[in-house]
């Protein structure tokens, strides 16, 4: 799509990239000159990365939103709801599993695709996008967490599935599909960005960076605790060492997304530092 569809929609040339980043840092024009926003920092580390050509604009002369489809299977949008029709056909395009992002036009996307035969109706729960301020992770940090290492897959696997279930993106996870999950908390762990939560040396839980720029900043994923652990703030006290130490290591800025009917998450969080900035969708099918 090198050229203007008849959705109006246009494929992200190399040419328009410093374009395409300022209306992203800007908000399409919602932040006045000198900022950024903070809920495109995903969008804007995938461009830094070279990852243009992934990117789909509408409309295409004179974009006020784009789609972003990731290479396994997720989907980011930002902008002008108004999108939404258009901008669907590009994520049907790109065989999405997972979109998430601003509320109002990830809401326009799924309003404005149609529903393929024999396709899995998409499944969509609120989130609640939160940042972390200024004076965040001053108390509260947790003396037993540490990065994650190779022996300490299989456990990871297990909290990882386990996660899936309880944050309701699907039924148990099947051992065909552990083996997938392995492999994904594999590639974390030799990557350095998963975390592990540790109790008379054995790992009781962790937690996952889904981005980690310099430049951008990070966002935090992944957080799970096993029950017989809860209640002892265990969560918390693991994302506030770690949200500190990336914040002390320069990091600009550290965010997180939570199911909005999850209150003890969402707690936790605040007791953190973290604020809450508005809300997300995540959809999965």
């Amino acid at each position: 799509m090198t050229a203007t569809s008849a959705t109006g929609t246009r494929r992200l040339q190399a040419h328009g990239v410093e374009h395409v980043t300022a209306l992203l840092e800007s908000d399409f024009g919602r932040l006045s000159r000198g900022s950024w926003a903070v809920g495109n920092h995903y969008l804007l580390d995938a461009l830094d990365r070279g990852e243009h050509d992934r990117f789909v604009l509408w409309p295409g002369d004179d974009p006020v939103a784009v789609v972003y489809a990731g290479p396994t299977g997720t989907v980011v949008p930002a902008g002008d709801p108004a999108a939404g029709s258009a901008l669907a056909q590009a994520a049907e395009d790109a065989g999405w599993r997972i979109l998430i992002g601003d509320a109002p036009i990830c809401r326009a996307i799924l309003a404005g695709a149609g529903r393929a035969l024999f396709r899995r109706k998409p499944s969509a729960r609120e989130q609640r996008f939160m940042v972390a301020g200024p004076a965040a992770a001053q108390t509260g940090r947790l003396d037993c967490l540490r990065r994650a290492r190779r022996d300490d897959l299989d456990q990871l696997t297990d909290f990882a599935c386990r996660l899936h279930v309880e944050d309701r993106m699907g039924p148990s996870i099947s051992r065909t599909g552990r083996a997938a999950v392995r492999t994904r908390m594999q590639d974390s762990v030799d990557r350095g960005a998963t975390w592990v939560v540790e109790r008379d040396g054995a790992p009781v839980g962790k937690v996952d960076l889904s981005l980690r720029s310099r430049r951008r900043g990070a966002q935090i994923a992944g957080v799970f605790v096993a029950s017989e652990w809860r209640g002892r703030g265990l969560a918390s006290g693991a994302v506030t060492t770690l949200t500190a130490d990336l914040l002390a290591d320069g990091f600009p800025v550290v965010t997180l997304h939570v199911r909005s009917d999850n209150a003890p998450a969402i707690a936790a969080y605040t007791r953190a530092g973290y604020t809450d900035q508005g809300a997300w969708l995540l959809a999965l099918r």
